[in-house]
C-alpha cells in the first residue's frame, strides 16, 4: 500500500456513479467523482484506476453483472463485487467461467451507515475536490445533494424501524462502496487502522438525519 492509498466505489445503472477517496490524516479526502454511462464504464475505470492509482474498489454486482465483472478484473487484487443480503457481512470467493472473484455481502442499511457515521465524526469536515469548471461544479453539487438525501424515516417495526429513504442517492452508494473498500483492505491487514474519532449523536439534518440539512463538506 502507498502512503495515502485511494479507493473507488461504483454504483451501477444506465448512468453510473463513481467516487474515489484518499486515506490520509483524520478526515476523508474525496479526490474524484464521475457519472459515466454504463456502456463506457469499463473504459473509464481503466483510465481512472491507472491515473489516480486506485488500490481498492467495491462495485455494485447488479443489475449490470457483466460490466461489474469486467471492472473487477481491472483490479483483481483489490476489488470486490457487492450484493445486498441480510445478516452479518460476509466475504467469499466465487468462480465464474474459471475466473475467481471476491464478493462482499452486506445489507444496504449497514453499508450506508458506514458512510454516514463517518460524516458525524468529531473531526474535520469531509474534504471535497475544488471544482475547476462549471461542469465540475454542477457534478459536485449533484453529489452533495444526493448525499443529503441519505435520510432515515420510520418504515416499519422490529429491530430497524428507521431505514434510509428510497430516493436518488447513487453517489451516496458510490461513496459508501469506496468507504467499504477501505474497510475491507484494512481487515485484510493491508492497512493500519484509523487513529479513531468519537462519534457524535446523529444531527437532525444532513446525511443520516431525519429533516433539514447542514453543510459538512469542505472544498479543498
Amino acid at each position: 500500500m502507498t502512503a495515502n492509498p485511494r479507493f473507488c466505489g461504483i454504483d451501477t445503472g444506465e448512468r453510473c456513479a463513481l467516487a474515489v477517496r484518499e486515506r490520509g490524516g483524520e478526515a476523508a479526502r474525496w479526490v474524484y467523482f464521475e457519472a459515466p454511462p454504463i456502456e463506457r464504464l469499463v473504459e473509464r475505470c481503466g483510465r481512472i484506476f491507472a491515473h489516480l492509482g486506485v488500490e481498492g474498489m467495491v462495485i455494485d454486482g447488479g443489475p449490470h453483472t457483466q460490466a461489474a465483472r469486467a471492472v473487477h478484473d481491472l483490479l483483481p487484487a483489490g476489488a470486490f463485487l457487492w450484493r445486498h443480503t441480510e445478516g452479518e457481512m460476509a466475504v467469499k470467493e466465487a468462480e465464474f467461467l474459471h475466473v475467481s472473484r471476491r464478493h462482499v455481502r452486506l445489507n444496504r442499511e449497514e453499508l450506508l451507515d458506514l458512510l454516514v457515521e463517518e460524516f458525524h465524526q468529531e473531526a474535520a469536515p469531509v474534504r471535497w475536490p475544488r471544482p475547476r469548471t462549471e461542469q465540475e461544479e454542477a457534478l459536485l453539487g449533484a453529489v452533495e445533494a444526493q448525499l443529503m438525501n441519505l435520510r432515515k424515516s420510520r418504515r416499519g417495526n422490529g429491530e430497524r424501524p428507521f431505514r434510509y429513504e428510497r430516493n436518488e442517492n447513487h453517489f451516496g452508494f458510490a461513496c459508501a462502496f469506496a468507504k467499504l473498500a477501505e474497510e475491507l483492505l484494512e481487515r485484510e491487514g493491508g492497512l493500519a487502522p484509523h487513529a479513531g474519532a468519537t462519534l457524535l449523536p446523529a444531527p437532525s439534518g444532513g446525511p443520516g438525519g431525519t429533516e433539514g440539512a447542514r453543510r459538512i463538506f469542505r472544498r479543498d
